[in-house]
C-alpha cells in the first residue's frame, strides 16, 4: 500500500504485511510459548470459559519481546500515525483456543479503557500466528473512528453491540510476522476460535508523547520508545 498514513486517517487502522520476517517471528514465537507456559505453571491470568489466556507487558518476561517492540520498522509505521515521539502504554499477549464458549472480545472502543487528552492512543497488534476467520482473528469497522469518543462503547454494553454487529464488521485476516496498527476510537472485537489451532496475537498500545493519560497511573507503563 502506498499511503500507509493516508489510509488509516481515513479507516483508522492499517494492516503492515510482513513487518517481522519468518525467522524473526518464529523466534518470537518460541518466547511466546514460554510465556504461556509459565501463566499456565502459574494458573494465573488465564480464562476457561473463552478459551483465553494472556496476560500484560511481555517486555518484562523476555527480552527478544523488549527487542520486538523496539524494532526500528515497528516504529517508523508507528511514527507515520502517532510522529515521532513514541510511548509504550503497555503490551498484552492473548493465546485464543478453540472454545464454545461465550466470545472473547464484544465489540468496543478502547479509548474508555486508557483515554489521553489529545486521543493519539493506538494499537499495534503484533501476529505471530496465522490470523483467520475461523480461529477468531479481528473484526473492525473501517471509518467508525471518526466518530470519536462514543459513551456506552465498552465491551459490557449491549446496545453499543446491536449497533456493531459482529456480521457487519470487516475481517482482518493477517500471516504470521504481519502488525496490524488501530486507533483506539475503531470499533473493534474478535469472536471465539472454532479451529483445533490457537491464534496468538501481542498487542502493543502506544502513545503520543506530547499527549499525557488521563489518568496517569490507569495501566501505567509510561516507556519511550522512541523520542521523548
Amino acid at each position: 500500500m502506498d499511503d500507509p498514513q493516508g489510509f488509516f486517517k481515513e479507516n483508522g487502522y492499517y494492516l503492515a504485511k510482513g513487518a517481522f520476517s519468518r525467522d524473526e517471528i518464529a523466534e518470537l514465537e518460541t518466547e511466546f510459548d514460554r510465556i504461556v507456559d509459565q501463566i499456565e505453571d502459574r494458573d494465573t491470568e488465564s480464562s476457561s470459559d473463552n478459551g483465553l489466556i494472556g496476560t500484560r507487558n511481555v517486555q518484562q518476561y523476555s527480552g527478544l519481546w523488549m527487542s520486538a517492540i523496539l524494532d526500528q520498522k515497528f516504529l517508523d509505521i508507528a511514527e507515520g500515525f502517532i510522529g515521532p515521539d513514541i510511548v509504550l502504554n503497555h503490551s498484552t499477549l492473548f493465546e485464543k483456543r478453540k472454545t464454545t464458549g461465550k466470545t472473547p472480545f464484544s465489540m468496543h472502543q478502547d479509548w474508555s479503557y486508557i483515554p489521553t487528552e489529545q486521543n493519539t492512543m493506538i494499537a499495534g497488534m503484533i501476529h505471530v500466528s496465522e490470523a483467520t476467520d475461523e480461529n477468531g482473528c479481528l473484526r473492525l469497522y473501517p471509518g467508525s473512528h471518526r466518530r470519536g469518543r462514543v459513551e456506552g462503547s465498552s465491551a459490557v454494553d449491549e446496545s453499543f453491540h446491536e449497533e456493531y454487529p459482529f456480521e457487519g464488521a470487516q475481517i482482518i485476516e493477517a500471516e504470521p510476522g504481519d502488525v496490524t496498527f488501530f486507533d483506539y476510537f475503531v470499533v473493534h472485537g474478535s469472536p471465539s476460535n472454532a479451529t483445533d489451532t490457537p491464534r496468538k496475537v501481542v498487542i502493543v498500545r502506544m502513545f503520543s508523547g506530547k499527549d499525557r493519560k488521563e489518568d496517569p497511573y490507569q495501566m501505567s507503563e509510561n516507556l519511550v520508545l522512541r523520542g521523548w
